[in-house]
């Protein structure tokens, strides 16, 4: 850790339970643009220790993990690590924000020089998404702000490149104008033509780029016009929409046939629509041969479920689900998870498995729903309800009915207590 850097975020936290939130802050805060500063606590000792404070009195913004009884050493020893950061952090006027972990709760015998700390606006860990925690943090609470670099002269130089020939940086300039990527707009319309060129030079991710941009169009009509397409004639919504599968499911086989992975299991996808399951597995396996994650999950998926004539088969399942599952590909994490809950002495490793994507970026709504349920049968009503909550906002419409079951039961435990009193 280099302490001579201009840092703009500093996270204070204690090694016994908030270590894993503060290295999640870091590698995301980090990943959005903030220079952010966040040192290991077993490496805390003596002088070297003091440097810490200089990095708080460079640093806007103050981030203070508090995991359950995190601040309780705070009380008695005024030589705690987490002590001396959080008072010096308040004695330089920092933006401070308590980031609280799912049971803290803030002694009532803070020293004195800590006493404010509970009044300073903090966010909840366990409350929201990792992912909404930090937009909050990002728009309402941070005062540091990401300085984006000039990315003129890196378009220039794909531009450049793409003149001389090269077909992959032809293809990299049709992904900037279709995400509307660093300095240029969005134009969809040319990506095309880019993308085109690239395949006609030989560049087959190009053609796999097509195939996406055909299927994409067949499921929403509006962005034919958009890609500048022709429908060649065909007017009937249908129609166009099988036109332009045809022509996606086109451009997939010939790179495919080129051992690309994405488009083998693209092509898959399609066979699988169509309800050809065997031509669908072929597909997958070819792609799960190079294990592309998706095509794992895929096969997982069928054998778990059996489809189309194809017989159910829960060794399968799990064996492709647990190659994908172990690579952290979050859809084969929850479906693994699902798979084995029912088993005997599982349904710890199951809940583990859900808490992994439950909450954060690649959150799956269904396994938080899942974790609701288990919360529910393990009477946790509260914790159940916070995951009914955001399963219900993401659109798990069952959630609400199991939300409301949730808080009824609730109401009626403290009518009862009330009751008694």
């Amino acid at each position: 850790m280099d302490y001579n850097l201009d840092y703009q975020i500093f996270v204070s936290y204690r090694r016994e339970g908030g270590e894993s939130l503060a290295a999640l802050l870091y590698e995301r805060l980090t990943r959005m643009g903030y220079r952010v500063f966040y040192d290991v606590e077993s490496l805390r000792s003596g002088d070297f220790n003091e440097k810490l404070l200089g990095v708080i009195e460079k640093c806007e913004d103050v981030l203070v993990v508090l995991p359950p009884n995190g601040l309780d050493r705070c009380i008695g020893d005024p030589e705690d690590w987490v002590r001396r950061e959080i008072e010096h952090a308040m004695q330089c006027g920092k933006n401070i924000i308590p980031v609280l972990m799912r049971n803290f709760v803030f002694p009532e015998d803070l020293p004195e020089s800590m006493a404010m700390l509970p009044r300073y606006n903090g966010v909840s860990a366990n409350m929201e998404y990792f992912d909404a925690v930090l937009t909050k943090m990002a728009d309402q609470m941070l005062q540091s702000k990401v300085e984006y670099p000039s990315d003129r002269d890196y378009v220039e130089e794909v531009e450049r490149k793409s003149q001389e020939g090269s077909q992959a940086a032809t293809n990299e300039l049709a992904l900037i104008y279709e995400q509307g990527m660093y300095s240029e707009p969005q134009n969809l319309a040319k990506a095309y033509l880019l993308y085109q060129e690239a395949f006609e030079g030989g560049y087959l991710h190009a053609g796999y780029n097509l195939g996406d941009i055909f299927e994409r169009c067949a499921k929403d009509l509006t962005l034919i016009t958009e890609y500048g397409l022709d429908t060649e004639g065909r007017k009937e919504p249908e129609e166009i929409r099988q036109f332009f599968l045809a022509k996606a499911r086109e451009y997939y086989e010939k790179t495919a046939t080129a051992e690309l992975a994405p488009a083998q299991y693209r092509l898959g996808n399609l066979r699988e629509n169509d309800g050809d399951y065997e031509a669908a597995i072929q597909e997958y396996e070819k792609a799960a041969q190079k294990n592309y994650l998706p095509a794992l999950n895929a096969l997982g998926w069928i054998y778990h479920n059996g489809f189309g004539g194809i017989e159910a088969d829960r060794e399968k399942a799990k064996y492709y689900y647990k190659r994908a599952k172990d690579k952290k590909y979050p859809a084969a994490i929850y479906n693994y998870a699902m798979l084995i809950r029912s088993e005997e002495d599982k349904e710890e490793e199951a809940e583990k498995l859900l808490r992994q994507v439950a909450y954060g970026e690649d959150a799956i709504p269904l396994a938080t729903y899942a974790l609701g349920w288990i919360y529910e049968e393990k009477k946790e009503l509260r914790n159940a309800i916070v995951c009914y909550e955001q399963a219900f906002a993401h659109g798990v419409r069952e959630a609400g009915v199991s939300l409301e079951r949730c808080r009824n039961t609730i109401w009626d435990l403290e009518d009862k207590a009330n009751a008694g009193d």
